[in-house]
């Protein structure tokens, strides 16, 4: 990925956090930051998926609703990062902290749908042992790419 690619994108860090909160996998993009710092980030934003998760199951699905929402939208904002969410209907959860901008909702959909479908191939693999670290080289390569690709006008 180039150098004025990857400053142009807006992700800072990328997250697959296990069903019972173990991390899987999590990719900082910002060589200039502390790296604990989004561990902290991302550890931080499971009370809020939790809490987004318990008041979704107490809403009545409306008649014309075929799935339940998997986008949590922003979790919240910290001083230099806004941090949005997503869950599977495994209870695994995609965290993804972005440099301070607003993006449309549509895009951050469009981001978790791939990121999804990423993660699913990754998981699909015979070689992979259920609710474990993520080691694909070829899964960090797609995500590094998907990440690269994620500006502030949304994705290509």
């Amino acid at each position: 990925v180039s150098c004025a690619t990857r400053m142009a994108s807006v992700v800072a860090c990328v997250a697959v956090v296990g069903k019972n909160n173990n991390p899987l996998f999590i990719r900082a993009f910002r060589e200039q930051e502390d790296k604990l710092k989004f561990h902290y980030i991302v550890h931080t934003s499971l009370d809020v998926v939790e809490e987004k998760i318990s008041q979704s199951q107490h809403v009545a699905p409306s008649p014309n609703s075929k799935v339940t929402e998997m986008y949590l939208g922003l979790l919240f904002p910290t001083e230099d990062h806004k941090v949005y969410g997503y869950t599977t209907c495994t209870k695994n959860k995609f965290i993804l902290v972005l440099e301070e901008n607003e993006l449309k909702d549509a895009h951050m959909r469009q981001f978790f749908t791939r990121f999804h479908s990423l993660f699913a191939d990754a998981v699909s693999s015979p070689f992979y042992s259920y609710d474990r670290r993520i080691t694909s080289r070829r899964f960090d390569a797609e995500v590094d790419k998907l990440c690269a690709s994620f500006t502030k006008n949304g994705m290509p």
